[in-house]
């Protein structure tokens, strides 16, 4: 990956896109929070989850109606997984998820701000596309895996 774009996508951005997106489910597995980054990582992709005119029913019509979006999702998977993980650690250290039986569990009395404007744009940006893809990972894991193509 482009030194650039590891420090674009840096553990911030991975902390809060994971957050944004775990407010809505609240537990969510592994595997599927390995998921998230390389959605919002990829500028097309955000543009589209957080427009407030386009529902996202299925993660099939998602790449039906946007495949461009998918033609490198592996790569951007394998790219992230570091800062994912990492994320994962930060988000666990920092006493704002807990990890349990392969699980992350939002802890509700959470004090971080996600909606503060200190942020910056990007990471209002990304909580706006989060109900979106929180749609799209409701989906099984086996079949998020699959039909993005992430080879294991």
């Amino acid at each position: 990956m482009n030194k650039n774009l590891t420090i674009y996508n840096n553990e911030l951005i991975g902390l809060i896109s994971i957050l944004s997106v775990l407010n809505y489910h609240k537990k969510m597995s592994i595997g599927k929070s390995m998921l998230i980054l390389p959605f919002f990582s990829h500028n097309n992709t955000l543009k589209v989850l957080k427009r407030k005119n386009i529902k996202v029913r299925s993660l099939e019509e998602f790449i039906i109606k946007y495949p461009s979006n998918f033609s490198n999702y592996n790569e951007r998977f394998y790219s992230l997984l570091p800062v994912s993980i990492n994320s994962i650690i930060l988000l666990n250290r920092m006493k704002l998820i807990s990890i349990k039986d392969g699980e992350i569990l939002l802890k509700e009395d959470n004090v971080f701000e996600i909606g503060n404007k200190s942020l910056g744009n990007r990471a209002k940006e990304i909580i706006l596309g989060a109900e979106n893809l929180s749609q799209i990972l409701m989906e099984d894991t086996k079949n998020l895996y699959l039909q993005l193509r992430v080879e294991l």
